[in-house]
């Protein structure tokens, strides 16, 4: 008898050391996946609504050598150095986080319809990828707002990690509130444009304000758990420890799961949604489009998918320029104005 204690004794050690364990390893592939920037990336540092450019090789929002011919391509065409850009920073009323923008406005006060355009996780306001959506929208009339989310471009850094849009929707809140209570523009005239984690983000704004327009949303992630999976091993990390670095997160106080892009969606009524997705995208899988799409139509939501085939991340946005272009400015148009 004493010799079967001593060996569960012993069982119960071992599992509780290797609990420890996997836990340690998801608290290192936590803070390790989740880590970004606090402060604006050397390539992007100079650009400007006016002028911007594509980052340098192996810079850019996917890997491998696809990215190489993207590397210097000439975006002049979509520079706005005509439109009124104001650098704005902006409190938040309930946390010590200050948010860094840029609101641009082709004619406001007679326009009121604005989209607040957000960029994707460990990137800034300064990235091409929202530089030019906000230039193709500003040129149609819109008055845009391009905000740093935290911890990452000029905005407060609290702890250099994102949250998988859980704090970064407060953010996009904080913006849209902003428009209201300083610049008079009632929350039915703005809409969201998200790029990738600020997609995610803006599913989340929709669960958490029901006044928000139209959510127009580029490479949005929706099962969370397969895109989590899938983010951990293009960290480098084996897909099952992702379960593990989730409890860590939330021993740490922060659940990434707390609102979910299915929230988003079961709480949009009726909202105008659409989604922008490459086929070939390495980062946030395809799928996440049609997933997203098939559920938001079950529930009885309108929602319109614009697909750019064999596009990797981001990449329809250089692929059809104008194409997507169309696609902003004729969802917002119908969403924002009178």
């Amino acid at each position: 008898m004493k010799i079967f204690r001593r060996t569960l004794k012993v069982i119960g050690v071992m599992a509780l050391l290797s609990v420890l364990g996997l836990l340690a390893v998801g608290d290192y592939v936590y803070r390790t996946g989740t880590k970004v920037f606090c402060g604006i990336h050397p390539d992007h540092a100079g650009n400007t609504p006016s002028r911007f450019e594509t980052p340098g090789s192996d810079m850019g929002p996917f890997r491998g050598s696809g990215w190489g011919r993207w590397v210097g391509h000439d975006l002049s065409a979509w520079w706005v150095p005509d439109i009124p850009v104001e650098t704005v920073r902006i409190r938040d009323p309930r946390r010590a986080v200050t948010i860094s923008g840029w609101w641009m406005t082709p004619d406001f006060p007679n326009n009121k319809a604005t989209v607040i355009v957000t960029h994707g996780i460990d990137s800034s306001r300064h990235n091409f990828d929202t530089l030019m959506p906000a230039a193709m929208l500003a040129r149609a009339g819109f008055n845009i707002l391009l905000i740093d989310l935290r911890d990452q471009g000029e905005t407060t850094c609290e702890d250099g990690r994102h949250s998988a849009g859980q704090d970064e929707s407060d953010d996009i809140l904080t913006a849209a509130y902003w428009l209201k209570s300083m610049k008079a523009i009632p929350l039915s005239r703005i809409g969201v444009h998200g790029v990738s984690g600020g997609a995610l983000a803006a599913l989340i704004v929709a669960a958490k304000s029901p006044e928000i327009a139209a959510f127009s949303l580029e490479a949005p992630v929706f099962d969370f758990n397969k895109a989590a999976t899938h983010e951990v091993e293009y960290q480098g990390f084996p897909g099952f420890l992702w379960r593990a670095a989730y409890w860590a997160a939330r021993i740490r106080g922060k659940d990434l799961m707390s609102v979910t892009p299915a929230d988003g969606i079961s709480q949009m009524n009726q909202r105008p949604v659409q989604v922008l997705h490459g086929t070939a995208d390495s980062r946030v899988a395809y799928h996440n489009a049609t997933d997203l799409v098939r559920y938001t139509k079950a529930r009885g939501q309108k929602i319109t998918l614009h697909t750019f085939e064999g596009a990797d991340h981001i990449e329809g946005l250089l692929l059809e320029p104008e194409r997507y272009q169309r696609a902003l400015v004729d969802f917002f148009e119908r969403a924002l104005k009178d």
